[in-house]
């Protein structure tokens, strides 16, 4: 029997989940801010007024929900998840059929898997992480709360990404790197040392571009 589902946020991260989600869930509704993004789901309702969607949230019951926002905003959907949870929603974590996943990979609670991503050995996910398409994830990485790989990255062994990171598309982290929280790194750029919290980096090899504040 299928689950009832609510996906907050309604524009490509949405739409490459709904591919295979709605397989298993009965999407209700969608919610985003910006009131110029239709519904891309035929036949699916979208809202953006918060109060009202929260307000039509508190009257149903066993809702599920996913926060289909990605990029650098892996602080906020950390964020918009622990609301939704404590309004007594329960979180999913998505996972493509045709991921490739090692056996022993520990996986957090609304992690996001997409197509043809693959994660090797004895790697760590932690809470609300995108592992986009086509990305690599190599043995003993390990991945903080709201981190997001996009499409095409690769990360070597043993790897670090803080919390709330955004690795670029196309992007390669060398083996036993440490990238630090809440940074960014460009897309197509070459890791080869240690990046700090709180940063841009971007090229070949990547360097510090500028601070986040």
């Amino acid at each position: 029997m299928k689950k009832d589902l609510i996906i907050w946020g309604a524009t490509g991260q949405c739409i490459v989940l709904e591919e295979f989600l709605n397989h298993n869930y009965n999407i209700l509704a969608l919610f985003d801010r910006n009131e110029d993004v239709i519904s891309p789901i035929n036949n699916i309702p979208i809202h953006h007024n918060e109060n009202e969607f929260l307000n039509w949230i508190k009257q149903r019951n066993n809702l599920h929900y996913i926060v289909a926002i990605g990029g650098k905003f892996g602080k906020i959907r950390v964020e918009i998840s622990n609301k939704l949870e404590a309004l007594g929603l329960k979180g999913i974590t998505s996972i493509h059929p045709k991921a490739v996943i090692a056996d022993n990979v520990i996986i957090g609670k609304g992690v996001q898997i997409l197509i043809n991503a693959t994660i090797a050995t004895r790697v760590i996910i932690g809470n609300y992480c995108i592992v986009n398409t086509s990305s690599s994830i190599d043995h003993e990485c390990r991945l903080e709360d709201g981190v997001h790989i996009a499409p095409g990255a690769t990360l070597a062994g043993c790897v670090s990404i803080g919390k709330n990171t955004f690795i670029g598309i196309g992007a390669t982290i060398l083996p036993s790197i440490k990238i630090g929280e809440n940074s960014i790194i460009g897309a197509g750029s070459v890791v080869t040392k240690n990046i700090p919290a709180n940063c841009v980096a971007y090229g070949v090899p990547a360097v510090v571009i500028k601070q986040i504040i």
